[in-house]
């Protein structure tokens, strides 16, 4: 019996192994017949690993094709001793190409490792003298660089190190600046690690297209240099300053100081404007027919009290023409002037001015800034807007609205960009764009006839230059802070004109936040625009039509004529370039004893153009003498100049 159930046992036992081994045997025929593909597909899936190709993004250009941001390209290295087919003669290539010491490289090339990522990052140079060698291996990254440093760093944003644009240029054509991205297929063996020796390329990177914009690198360093020294002499909190095109509303420069702040505000923060309005309604009150040359207002001496409030002026004066209210910039005048205008013809004009709606500029966050239809006006509205209250600009609309008047009373559309190509290729094309006729010619004339006298003998005649006429506006306004109160103390001055008056090819927007001490737009921001056409007359720069400003140039003043206030001297050389002298009553001079000393930079060898940028960033302006590279300057580098001190340029050619 007992013997008899051994036996069932064994052929039950028996029996299991081979339905095992049936069923091991079914389920290999299954996986290696039937499905065989599939599951060598996967395994092969499984030792797969997309390794990403980065794009190189496109570069951004001034309009002279001067580059203000490009990828910079960097190899890291790696490198597989056992791969390796001489490891000496590696190791010595190492050295060489890499910079690497013996011990590195020794280190690199033993086998006592199967994968060395080599410290640091190396050059193109570097790669190429290194070579396609066996067990070398190179992985390509692409780093943000900006060549022209902080200058014009607030209209060309930055890029994270993860890629991300932020701001500015970078972030406005971040699809079209960043390409592409591609991959390779990397394969690892059975236990996961990379065999880079056949990592292959699988689709290829697009690079990104190129950004050319209507920016002048050298307006845009000596704009810089301007506002910098402006807003340090003056204690100031910031300020902005742009140039303008009135013909193509091509921006020329922008630049944005804030006290602990980035970006352009120029564009993406509006303010109070001020006196600086007064122009426009004067412009509307001539296109209406509401004021003749004959017509004038009683001044009040320079205070009215009215049943609702009480205006001043800094000045006290009595009957005054349109053209005396804006040269001696008399709130009192305006106000009385524009009360002939209905709330919807002064808010019709305002608006056709382009104040209250986004100029459309190519540029991310553009403030609309605040401009009330009628229905929503106070009693005193009317008055508050005439003195340049109650509303919000920015410093661009200010600047497109006054190249509105050099053009002749056509508003142009204001633009940062002229192309995007891609492989040669114009993806998009900028055109200026007329947007409307404000005014008629007539009226822009005679608003220009007006600016100009304010120049020469109103608020303004520190920005006035004896060689050309400036047209031009001061602005002084009260600052709000918290709850939208106004500040005790606490001012806007600015400064908006055209240059030269009689053929503008230059409008220039000067504003300086809260300064100490002297704070009217005349004493502050005026004489940071005659320093700023001072510096881009000497700079030759491409933006501006050296033929047609000879034309407007002011002939010489003879002997014992009597000076302008605030005037300069010119002096030119055969080259044809301007430098201004100024005269020693200007209260410019009189103030550089308290303006920073500064060594004269190393600029042998330089060419003249980098020498002139380097000169301008250094707070000095520049006098050329020749052309091609600088052969010597004079003073020499390293003697000590004050800011705003005239360097001759040497050149090595004729």
């Amino acid at each position: 019996m007992r013997e008899r159930q051994l036996r069932i046992r064994r052929v039950l036992l028996l029996g299991g192994f081979a339905l095992a081994g049936l069923a091991v045997l079914g389920r290999a025929f299954q996986l290696q017949a039937l499905e065989g593909d599939r599951w060598a597909e996967r395994a092969a899936e499984q030792q797969r690993e997309r390794d990403p190709l980065p794009a190189r993004r496109g570069t951004i250009y001034d309009r002279d094709s001067v580059p203000l941001a490009l990828s910079h390209e960097s190899f890291r290295v790696s490198v597989a001793p056992r791969e390796l087919r001489d490891r000496k003669a590696t190791a010595s290539r190492l050295r060489e190409a890499l910079g690497l010491s013996r011990s590195q490289a020794d280190r690199a090339t033993s086998t006592r490792r199967g994968w060395v990522v080599l410290a640091g990052r190396y050059t193109v140079q570097q790669r190429e003298q290194l070579g396609e060698q066996r067990g070398v291996y190179f992985e390509r990254e692409l780093e943000r660089f900006y060549p022209q440093g902080q200058v014009a760093r607030e209209i060309i944003g930055v890029v994270s190190r993860d890629g991300r644009a932020l701001g500015g240029i970078e972030q406005q054509f971040d699809a079209s600046l960043r390409g592409q991205p591609g991959y390779s297929i990397l394969r690892r063996d059975a236990r996961g690690r990379a065999k880079r020796a056949i990592s292959l390329p699988v689709v290829p990177p697009r690079d990104g297209a190129d950004v050319y914009l209507t920016i002048d690198l050298d307006l845009q360093e000596i704009a810089d240099a301007a506002l910098r020294s402006a807003v340090r002499t003056t204690g100031a909190s910031g300020g902005d300053l742009v140039l303008l095109d009135p013909r193509t509303g091509e921006v020329l420069a922008a630049v944005s100081r804030r006290s602990g702040g980035e970006g352009l505000a120029a564009i993406t923060e509006p303010y109070e404007p001020g006196s600086t309005l007064k122009p426009f309604l004067a412009a509307s009150l001539l296109a209406r027919g509401r004021v003749t040359p004959r017509d004038s207002v009683f001044g009040e001496n320079g205070r009215w009290q009215t049943a609702e409030r009480t205006i001043t002026d800094s000045h006290a004066a009595g009957w005054m023409s349109l053209a005396d209210v804006i040269r001696e910039s008399s709130n009192i005048g305006i106000v009385k002037f524009t009360s002939r205008l209905r709330p919807g013809e002064e808010y019709e004009y305002l608006r056709d001015f382009g104040f209250g709606t986004p100029t459309g500029v190519e540029f991310p966050a553009e403030a609309n800034g605040r401009l009330r239809r009628p229905a929503d006006w106070s009693r005193l509205s009317s008055g508050s807007l005439a003195m340049g209250y109650e509303l919000s600009v920015t410093p661009l609309q200010i600047a497109a609205a006054y190249g509105a008047l050099a053009n002749g009373g056509v508003l142009m559309q204001p633009h940062l960009l002229r192309e995007v190509r891609n492989e040669g290729r114009v993806l998009q094309s900028v055109e200026p764009r007329a947007l409307r006729r404000v005014v008629p010619q007539e009226t822009a004339d005679r608003i220009t006839e007006m600016l100009v006298s304010v120049v020469e003998d109103g608020t303004a005649t520190h920005a006035s230059l004896q060689t050309f006429r400036v047209a031009g506006k001061t602005g002084t306004a009260r600052r709000t802070g918290a709850g939208g109160r106004y500040e005790a103390g606490s001012y806007t001055s600015s400064f908006a004109g055209y240059f030269p008056a009689d053929d503008p090819q230059l409008v220039i927007f000067v504003k300086i936040d809260q300064p100490r001490g002297e704070y009217y737009g005349g004493l502050t921001a005026a004489p940071v625009t005659r320093e700023t056409l001072q510096g881009i007359l000497a700079a030759h720069t491409s933006a501006l039509d050296g033929r047609s400003l000879l034309a407007t140039r002011l002939p010489a003043q003879l002997p014992g004529s009597p000076r302008k206030a605030a005037a300069a001297t010119p002096r030119s050389d055969p080259e044809g370039t301007y430098v201004f002298l100024m005269d020693d009553s200007a209260p410019a001079v009189r103030a550089a004893a308290r303006r920073r000393s500064v060594a004269v930079p190393e600029l042998a060898g330089l060419s003249i153009r980098d020498a002139t940028r380097r000169v301008h960033a250094a707070g000095l302006r520049v006098r050329l003498q020749g052309g091609g590279s600088v052969q010597r300057s004079d003073p020499v580098a390293g003697v000590q100049r004050v800011e705003g001190d005239t360097v001759l340029l040497v050149g090595s050619g004729r």
